[in-house]
């Protein structure tokens, strides 16, 4: 493993996945899919080097996602309704679905933190599509999410995916409470 390359593709990473942020925040879509793909794209190479292969896979997901994004810009996105007895079925499957996944990953690969891989993965599924489905719960699952990623990405010492986890962490907070509007005053002053 070549350490000098796998930090500059992980800056790229950070910096295409900013990119795609700053661009989705004011409104430049659907561009802004570009980056989040190209993003996507070089932290499922970092996930996979650092052996943490369920969230390897999350990132492929998320390169399927933006190509949905496309989709969805030009006709139309999805609206879902959501119940509180759906977030405890989806908790409970995304638990028992975590759990079985890390078993998995624990035998059969050399994933060095398989439960807390599987976990945030198989919760980000579920809060992407709850995103797309324009659903505001998902920013609790993504408060929660993010705060375990900044974890995850740090103890593989991809420290500068950390520090993104660590904004999207606070973007999560801004988004669950309403009176909070750091990122709506960020940009702001960008545009």
């Amino acid at each position: 493993m070549n350490y000098a390359f796998d930090k500059t593709i992980e800056l790229m990473a950070v910096a295409m996945s900013l990119l795609y942020t700053l661009m989705y925040l004011v409104g430049y879509m659907p561009e802004a899919f570009m980056p989040a793909a190209i993003g996507a794209g070089l932290f499922t190479y970092l996930c996979y080097q650092r052996e943490i292969y369920a969230e390897a896979f999350l990132q492929g997901f998320y390169i399927l996602m933006a190509i949905l994004g496309f989709y969805f810009f030009y006709y139309g996105y999805p609206v879902s309704e959501w119940e509180t007895t759906d977030n405890l079925v989806l908790i409970a499957g995304s638990l028992i679905t975590s759990y079985l996944l890390g078993l998995y990953l624990r035998k059969n690969t050399t994933s060095k933190l398989p439960f807390v891989d599987s976990f945030t993965t198989v919760f980000s599924l579920g809060a992407t599509w709850l995103m797309i489905t324009n659903i505001p719960d998902s920013w609790y699952y993504w408060m929660v999410i993010n705060g375990v990623s900044m974890i995850l990405y740090y103890k593989r010492g991809l420290k500068y995916g950390a520090i993104l986890f660590l904004i999207y962490l606070l973007m999560s907070v801004d988004g669950c409470i309403e009176s909070i509007t750091w990122f709506e005053d960020l940009v702001g002053l960008l545009i």
